[in-house]
């Protein structure tokens, strides 16, 4: 594999483009230069996220999420430069007095787009299964899913029983709001439950780099540190989803 396939885990920044005018005769595409964000800034995005789940009758529930504040409130911290509107043909920074009046569609369409991909499990109905414990291939691409522009293979060992227990008890909270009309409840991620649980199970990876260099056993701590931890809670949602999957079948 050659440097050029290699996705650069350890990127300081991300520039991302989306047309302005879905459905217009001539689209408009415009550019987010945005830096990396850090775990404490993705856990207070993850905790301005607004998931709850609304009694509308006794035999009705409505689940309600809100994250476009939340995104918005992300790109203000994160955003470098943009381009593509009027007057800014080329990269400009945006004062942070101009900030807020950013449009905040387009703050949240430019966080998300610097996560499009998605994950798999890489084997097929022959694969043999061990009896007493299995590594599993997540496969990651990133970009447009039918065109992906970078493709990388994790493998993670298959947590104990203790350790997969202990995940489940963590990575999810639920809480219970009362006193009003409707019952509601309200329910988040531990975002750093997934991290650990990934830099915990992860043995390989193939298709990134750090500093220009694939994965050893020698630069291990290096990946742990650089990767993305949405990438890691995507990679560790696929694996227990799929040994869950396989618990119940």
């Amino acid at each position: 594999m050659t440097e050029s396939n290699l996705y650069p885990f350890d990127a300081a920044e991300v520039a991302v483009s989306f047309n302005a005018r879905p459905g217009a005769d001539n689209p408009v595409i415009v550019s987010h230069k945005l830096r990396k964000p850090t775990l404490m800034e993705l856990v207070a995005r993850d905790r301005d996220v607004n998931l709850e789940i609304v009694e509308i009758s006794p035999r009705e529930e409505q689940i309600v999420t809100d994250d476009e504040a939340a995104n918005a409130r992300l790109w203000d911290k994160l955003i470098l430069s943009v381009k593509g509107y009027a007057g800014n043909a080329q990269w400009a920074e945006i004062p942070d007095g101009d900030k807020a009046g950013v449009r905040t569609g387009h703050k949240t369409t430019a966080i998300k787009a610097m996560y499009i991909g998605d994950c798999s499990i890489v084997g097929d109905i022959d694969s043999e299964v061990s009896l007493t414990s299995d590594t599993w291939v997540i496969r990651q691409s990133i970009g447009d899913v039918d065109n992906p522009q970078f493709v990388i293979d994790h493998t993670l060992r298959e947590p104990t029983e203790s350790e997969r227990i202990q995940f489940k008890r963590s990575a999810s909270k639920v809480s219970f709001i009362r006193g009003g009309k409707k019952t509601r409840t309200r329910i988040g991620q531990d975002l750093t439950a997934f991290v650990k649980m990934y830099d915990l199970l992860v043995e390989g990876i193939i298709g990134g780099s750090v500093n220009g260099t694939e994965y050893t056993s020698s630069n291990r701590q290096s990946f742990l540190a650089a990767i993305d931890p949405t990438w890691k809670r995507l990679i560790v949602q696929t694996l227990m989803n799929a040994i869950e999957a396989a618990l119940l079948d």
